[in-house]
């Protein structure tokens, strides 16, 4: 890539998506003082980083290309997830890392601040750490570092609750933030042909817009992507790949005519049931259902069930909508590395 102005994403998860968290006044910071400066944000809400690789390919696609990518990774729940390990974590940020080389960008990461209210399995703001010291990776510690430069009680004041920041503390983080980034944005560029750590699988896309082919297809802006998607309306939609797959999961949206489907993996034969409306957010917002909780599923294929209503789901804000249908994305695969 010949790199004249820079080209930022900043992705991660519900505090990039949110207006009042850091990415919106830190955008706009730097644009004032870098007025070429093209900056994109991709916050893809309450998902873990699994699903990070293959939406950088996708953003690299609909928005692309970058020079740079800032990961705010570690603010979703991976540490709470039971099979997270020292060991598989490593792998999951070595392959985040591996994307972003592939797609011709330098990577930095932020910690963001989460108090965690219920077990952590893995210490992965530690481990995030580690990693970017021993490849000597841009860092900004905005986290455990930020109640230290701030102090526990200012900090309270910032957050509206475990996680997200109310709009004075969103304005705090960029302005903490932006030096960082110029200086990351200012870099010699460091990763275009290097030799780093390689997972032993890769995070990818699969299209299903062929298999789907008799549906018709919308597109949605979700919260920096705008994606389309199958609706399937009225009736069971049947998915036949051409091959067999490791599939870790299923992407749809969330949505105020969502409600209950059954979702059956061949050739396993196994029902997952799946709910497509959060009863905490009326956004329409990508969600994965997620296969033998990110570990993977051999595919051939898979039947979505007809929508049913999901009454017992109690909508916080907003007013459902019909008819009652099921947005369907691309599959993520997990796919060996070849040598």
């Amino acid at each position: 890539m010949t790199r004249t102005e820079p080209r930022l994403l900043i992705i991660g998860f519900s505090n990039v998506a949110t207006t009042n968290g850091f990415s919106v006044p830190t955008i706009e910071r730097l644009q004032e003082a870098w007025p070429g400066l093209e900056a994109f944000r991709v916050g893809l809400g309450a998902l873990q980083p699994q699903v990070i690789p293959p939406f950088i390919r996708t953003a690299a696609e609909l928005l692309g290309p970058f020079t740079h990518v800032l990961l705010e990774i570690n603010s979703s729940a991976y540490a709470m997830h039971p099979l997270s390990t020292e060991e598989n974590g490593r792998e999951l940020l070595a392959d985040i890392l591996l994307t972003v080389q592939d797609c011709g960008a330098e990577a930095a990461f932020m910690l963001h601040l989460r108090h965690w209210t219920g077990q952590v399995y893995l210490d992965f703001d530690a481990l995030v750490r580690r990693f970017c010291a021993e490849l000597d990776l841009p860092l900004i510690d905005l986290s455990a570092g930020w109640i230290e430069r701030h102090g526990a009680d200012q900090i309270a004041a910032w957050m509206r609750d475990e996680t997200h920041t109310t709009k004075e503390g969103g304005e705090a983080m960029a302005e903490t933030l932006t030096p960082f980034l110029t200086d990351f944005l200012r870099r010699e560029p460091s990763l275009t042909g290097r030799s780093l750590p390689r997972p032993r699988l890769r995070r990818r896309v699969l299209s299903t817009a062929k298999a789907l082919s008799p549906w018709p297809r919308e597109r949605h802006d979700c919260l920096g992507l705008s994606l389309d998607f199958a609706r399937i309306e009225g009736g069971e939609a049947i998915l036949e790949l051409d091959r067999t797959i490791r599939a870790q999961g299923l992407v749809h949206l969330y949505h105020l005519s969502g409600g209950r489907n059954t979702v059956t993996l061949d050739p396993s034969g196994e029902a997952m049931p799946l709910a497509t409306i959060d009863p905490h957010s009326n956004t329409t917002r990508i969600g994965v259902l997620a296969f033998d909780k990110m570990r993977g599923r051999e595919l051939g294929g898979l039947r979505i069930s007809p929508t049913a209503p999901a009454d017992d789901v109690q909508l916080r804000k907003g007013v459902r909508e019909t008819p009652l249908r099921i947005y369907v994305g691309p599959i993520l695969t997990l796919e060996p590395v070849q040598d």
